[in-house]
């Protein structure tokens, strides 16, 4: 099957008005908000990227001056960013078959939403693909190159959105998993908000919910991992309080997607995998330990025992008492004893992290 060659357009050109700072140099980790829009294209695999400036550009030429890009100034920036979205056409190459349209001041797009979108161009034999998010249109589209004249000739008002709004019949929206591809910074509260989100080691409540809708996960098997969750969190509240460090935000949602591949052997290793390629280690690390783990009764307390515990402490979408569940699943394989011993394995494991946690909070 042919790969479709791709480009990326990012615009950097305008003058930042409503941001107390300049948007494509403002510091997002050890990157500047340009350095990484453009590194994501590039890891993504994107084969050209074409960078157009404008106001200010001699101050972010140096940032990108060894990047590999077609780098173009649009002198008419202050028309407004359809004049930079039109220069940047311009210089793609013949050979591109598509092209995405990126705005600096939404940075934060995962890698993995671009790969998903590149590879969702060679199925979908669309014209244009949205990411989406829990229904809502996001950054950056992927619009095939027959739109490039229509995009250059356009003399409507309504810029970009408007003209494709007239192409709906050769749109279609991808459902994502990726709450950044809607978070700008047009304000300073919203890069106080994309820094808290760049510094989150796991996806945040939203995106467990889209995760879920993306994986079509049972509602009993979501009522299940709802409970696990307030269960889990509620021991690490505890144990919080008497000092102990935890990565809470991970283990809420390691706890929430615990389950993720519920339907597949080995559920709890494919779960951690389905986690780590969407880029989120951690989290992946949690889920894969939920069904078999290793306990150090005299180590620290980890997130995988609080989620290990937690879901032996739930059966269903109901909290059960340890020992009563024990009982009640050693006597349902009572004529497995391969089972039985898997059994009562793990309930020993629960047992040790849960007097484990009665000592540091007692």
């Amino acid at each position: 099957m042919k790969k479709n060659k791709i480009g990326a357009i990012i615009i950097a050109a305008g003058y930042s008005s409503r941001m107390d700072g300049f948007k494509p140099l403002l510091k997002l980790g050890n990157q500047t908000a340009i350095e990484r829009v453009i590194a994501t294209h590039q890891l993504a695999g994107v084969d050209q990227i074409i960078l157009v400036l404008g106001h200010r550009a001699d101050e972010i030429s140096p940032y990108v001056k060894n990047k590999t890009l077609d780098l173009v100034i649009n002198e008419n920036f202050a028309e407004g960013m359809y004049t930079s979205i039109v220069k940047g056409i311009t210089r793609l190459d013949e050979a591109v078959d598509a092209f995405f349209i990126h705005p600096v001041d939404i940075p934060l797009v995962k890698l993995e939403t671009v790969k998903y979108l590149m590879e969702a161009s060679e199925k979908t034999g669309k014209g244009v693909i949205y990411p989406c998010f829990l229904g809502e249109r996001g950054h950056p589209p992927l619009i095939h190159k027959k739109y490039q004249n229509l995009i250059l000739e356009n003399k409507k008002d309504g810029g970009l959105k408007c003209l494709l709004g007239l192409y709906e019949a050769d749109a279609v929206d991808l459902p994502l998993t990726d709450e950044a591809i809607l978070m700008d910074m047009d304000t300073r509260a919203d890069f106080e908000a994309l820094l808290v989100y760049n510094n989150q080691t796991a996806p945040n409540l939203s995106e467990c919910y889209a995760i879920w809708d993306k994986f079509k996960l049972p509602e009993n098997i979501r009522r299940h991992c709802i409970k696990v969750k307030q269960t889990a969190m509620g021991l690490a509240v505890q144990l919080t309080e008497k000092g102990v460090t935890l990565d809470r935000s991970a283990l809420r949602a390691a706890a929430l997607l615990h389950d993720l591949a519920k339907t597949e052997k080995k559920h709890a290793y494919q779960g951690g995998e389905l986690l780590r390629e969407m880029g989120y280690p951690t989290v992946g690390d949690i889920i894969a330990d939920h069904m078999d783990i290793i306990v150090e009764p005299d180590q620290a307390i980890t997130e995988s025992e609080i989620l290990y515990l937690a879901d032996k402490l739930v059966k269903n979408d109901q909290l059960m008492d340890l020992e009563a569940r024990k009982i009640m699943t050693l006597d349902f394989y009572k004529d497995n004893p391969r089972a039985t011993q898997k059994i009562t394995m793990r309930y020993q494991n629960a047992e040790l992290i849960l007097q484990k946690i009665k000592r540091m909070i007692a």
